[in-house]
């Protein structure tokens, strides 16, 4: 089926003429006659049959219909112009890969290992963008995205990276207080949470021989980076993925008053649409991932 799609010359024309709202502007920069550009943009608006700027003197205003077409041709002249300077840069190896995944976890555990994949895979560039808790991959600009959950999303691929080893931490001196050293006494702490993360608590607590307890009071957080900085100034006891604090357990800014971690039903997984998952920087990112974790690596090294 033929795709409904203008000429890449009309639209090139339409969004410089928005852009300098003149033909004639427009047609400088592009170095093509002012008739040039005008009778591109009326044969745009004839093949979509509305009409996308009003003619005033000496000045070109866009119609709602112009201004509402003219942010999503820019935004695909963008994507179009990106990925030829992709193309033109890598030579088709490697390239380069967009990737969301939450703040903490790209900070705790992917930036301090991310000289590594550099020096194994120098022919892929990361880019980081926007982090939501629910991605879109639809998106076009949008690759790949680590996410937090069960494993399961519409539309996408997902392997799992880490994350569901959960333990709970503190500073020494708050675990020292702790009395008698059994999760019962947990009962009269401040425990920390995670605002869309609230059976971490609980599944802990239930592993633990204690699901009696009520694990669902105290402060709650949008980001477990939060959680940790308030354990760091001992304001509570935090429940967090094992993974986020490895640094802070070796260097015993942090301790585990009760060691045995619980496994939760929530984790973190590299997660892709099926139609991207031969994207050579994609497979790269993914196998280094995976053999990090399988190596139980901690940060720089």
């Amino acid at each position: 089926m033929r795709r409904i799609c203008p000429s890449l010359t009309g639209l090139q024309c339409f969004e410089a003429a928005a852009r300098h709202s003149s033909f004639t502007r427009a047609a400088a920069e592009l170095c093509v006659t002012q008739g040039a550009v005008s009778r591109q943009v009326s044969a745009l608006e004839e093949q979509v049959g509305l009409e996308l700027f009003k003619r005033l003197h000496h000045q070109l205003v866009l119609t709602d219909a112009g201004q509402s077409y003219l942010g999503k041709v820019r935004a695909g002249l963008n994507l179009l112009e990106s990925a030829t300077t992709e193309l033109l840069a890598h030579r088709g190896r490697g390239g380069v890969l967009s990737l969301s995944m939450p703040p903490t976890l790209a900070t705790n555990w992917l930036i301090p290992r991310l000289h590594r994949f550099n020096a194994q895979h120098p022919e892929v560039t990361l880019n980081f963008t926007r982090y939501a808790w629910a991605h879109d991959f639809a998106m076009a600009e949008l690759d790949a995205a680590v996410q937090y959950g069960e494993g399961v999303w519409p539309n996408a691929m997902a392997d799992y990276i880490s994350g569901r080893e959960i333990t709970a931490v503190c500073r020494a001196d708050v675990a020292r207080r702790l009395k008698p050293k059994t999760p019962a006494a947990l009962a009269s702490q401040t425990l920390l949470h995670h605002l869309l993360v609230p059976s971490l608590w609980p599944e802990w607590f239930e592993a633990k021989g204690v699901g009696d307890l009520n694990g669902t009071m105290g402060p709650r957080f949008d980001q477990f980076s939060l959680i940790i900085k308030s354990t760091l100034v001992g304001f509570g006891i935090g429940m967090v993925p094992r993974c986020l604090v490895l640094d802070e357990l070796a260097r015993g800014t942090l301790v585990e008053p009760f060691p045995q971690t619980v496994m939760a039903r929530q984790g973190y997984y590299l997660c892709y649409p099926p139609e991207k998952k031969q994207l050579p920087a994609l497979q790269a990112l993914r196998s280094w991932m995976l053999a990090e974790v399988a190596g139980g690596t901690t940060g720089p090294a």
